[in-house]
């Protein structure tokens, strides 16, 4: 299987409390090419709705295609956890700098993502 060179964005559905008041940027990356957020946090960093982020991919919330498929190709390498640093741009234009701290999860080919502004 070819590694993606960009991620869909996607948002965990559920109405629970976890979801909805957690302040940790949580997320999961799959190796079909889909970046799926796990707390509302990212909606209170970025700026953005949660249905805002259906139709978008990770290229759009980056400054150029290479940023993003070399950002999607760091998240996904098997052989370094090391983390990865990127910077997004949020709805109103602002920029925040993260850092992703990833966990592979050979079982279900994923990987967990835990980010920090720096």
């Amino acid at each position: 299987m070819q590694t993606p060179t960009n991620f869909t964005l996607a948002h965990h559905v559920t109405a629970g409390d976890t979801y909805e008041w957690s302040g940790v940027l949580l997320a999961k990356a799959h190796f079909d090419g889909t970046l799926e957020f796990l707390t509302a946090a990212w909606e209170r960093v970025l700026g953005y709705g949660r249905n805002e982020f259906d139709g978008k991919t990770l290229c759009h919330l980056m400054d150029s295609d290479k940023n993003a498929a070399a950002a999607v190709a760091a998240i996904l390498d098997e052989r370094s956890m090391a983390p990865v640093d990127l910077t997004l741009r949020c709805r109103g234009g602002k920029s925040r700098s993260l850092r992703l701290h990833r966990r592979l999860d050979a079982y279900t080919r994923s990987v967990f993502i835990v980010a920090e502004e720096r």
